[in-house]
């Protein structure tokens, strides 16, 4: 039973059980590229501005979140559990609701799966309502790649000095088991998969356009809250639109050299891989029993979650694996999805996904994906979830899923109500 509106959710009350998980709101930040707009806010800044806005929405007084967990990947630098320093400073901003806070007594929790960090907070928010333990809980990722540090190693200097560690490049973008690039992992992909360097371009051009299309036609304006950044001197910036998607010049993308292999095999570059960014996203999970208690108006329901591991230099396939898990376990057909949204930590990741399945296309990242949007890394999981809820229509239903180095995916089959 699809439960439209609230008259209908008390006149079909017996459709709703009370550890169903219902999301009531789903936000996001616009996604700044490196170094950009957004680099003078921390991701506990940005994770702020999502959790704010997640609550104002949901209708829902700050006082009732009993849990806030949230994915990071790249921590170094920000202080103890982000988390919870998103929580003591997030509340409500509206006036019906009173100046009100999360409450300090509320538990939070910092989860690091690589890419799949925000969607796995939103699969442990569910579980906990599921078992009964929490009834509202935010679920949030952020991440600020602008800013995480370089390392210093500790112990005596050697003769010659130090090197310098990338943070980003060593906690965010390199396969910790293989010790190589994510992007050579995608490499072997499109090796076994046998696609060109053109079919990866022209799926990156497609997604840019998308993205294009989509902010052309104001479709991101319900899911997307601006975000006001303070400067040094003048009044502050606001940014309320993605920044990546505006970059590219489409007669160069064949022109790019290879950003991997350099061997004359190369297929990946730096317009079919997703960028490095910074952004925020947020859901509000609720119980069915809430549902029915306080009379909100939820925008969707979580019908399952799934998850899988591979070998890890076959990380972009591993979505592939999670979905079928989630399909099975559901009893669901891949036909009666309407959307997909698959993270693009590369063109290849969502090409493998559509062969596998034989999906058209067009149903797959129908606003774009990180190829053109971009991957800020921790905030991913809950912005490709986001974007989906706000994709779908009504009675429909939505998977999204994620691929994160290691060798894992996540994925979350929802219904928009």
């Amino acid at each position: 039973m699809v439960l439209a509106n609230t008259d209908m959710a008390w006149r079909y009350a017996d459709a709703i059980t009370t550890r169903d998980v219902y999301i009531l709101s789903a936000v996001r930040t616009p996604i700044a590229s490196f170094r950009s707009t957004l680099a003078p806010l921390s991701a506990v800044d940005l994770g702020i501005v999502v959790v704010k806005e997640v609550i104002d929405r949901s209708k829902l007084p700050a006082s009732v979140v009993e849990e806030t967990v949230v994915g990071n990947v790249l921590s170094a630098g920000l202080g103890q559990n982000i988390a919870r320093q998103i929580s003591i400073a997030s509340g409500s901003n509206l006036v019906f609701c009173g100046p009100e806070r999360i409450p300090k007594t509320s538990q939070c929790v910092t989860v690091n799966k690589v890419c799949s960090s925000s969607m796995k907070a939103i699969i442990m928010g569910a579980q906990a309502i599921q078992v009964g333990y929490r009834n509202v809980v935010v679920a949030a990722g952020a991440e600020s790649m602008s800013n995480a540090p370089f390392y210093l190693p500790r112990g005596e200097i050697p003769y010659g000095g130090i090197q310098l560690m990338d943070g980003v490049q060593h906690d965010g973008l390199t396969d910790a088991i293989e010790n190589k690039a994510m992007g050579l992992c995608a490499e072997k992909t499109v090796k076994e998969y046998e696609f060109t360097r053109e079919q990866l371009d022209a799926y990156a051009i497609e997604s840019y356009r998308r993205a294009e299309r989509s902010w052309q036609g104001k479709l991101f304006e319900k899911e997307v809250v601006s975000v006001s950044v303070p400067q040094r001197r003048g009044p502050a910036v606001v940014l309320s639109e993605d920044e990546e998607f505006n970059r590219l010049i489409v007669s160069k993308v064949p022109t790019l050299n290879p950003a991997f292999l350099k061997d004359g095999s190369g297929t990946i570059t730096a317009a079919n891989a997703s960028s490095i960014n910074d952004g925020a996203a947020a859901c509000m999970l609720v119980s069915g029993e809430l549902v029915l208690e306080r009379h909100v108006e939820p925008m969707a329901k979580i019908i399952g979650y799934a998850e899988a591991g591979v070998e890890p230099v076959d990380f972009t396939v591993a979505p592939v694996l999670a979905v079928k898990q989630l399909l099975s376990k559901a009893g669901v057909d891949a036909e009666a999805i309407a959307l997909w949204e698959i993270n693009e930590a590369f063109a290849v990741t969502a090409l493998a996904f559509i062969k596998e399945f034989r999906l058209n296309s067009a149903c797959v990242n129908v606003r774009g994906g990180a190829v053109a949007l971009g991957h800020p890394l921790g905030a991913s999981g809950a912005r490709i979830v986001v974007t989906l809820l706000h994709s779908l229509n009504s009675g429909e239903l939505g998977v999204a899923a994620i691929c994160n180095g290691g060798g894992e995916a996540s994925a979350i089959l929802v219904e928009k109500l």
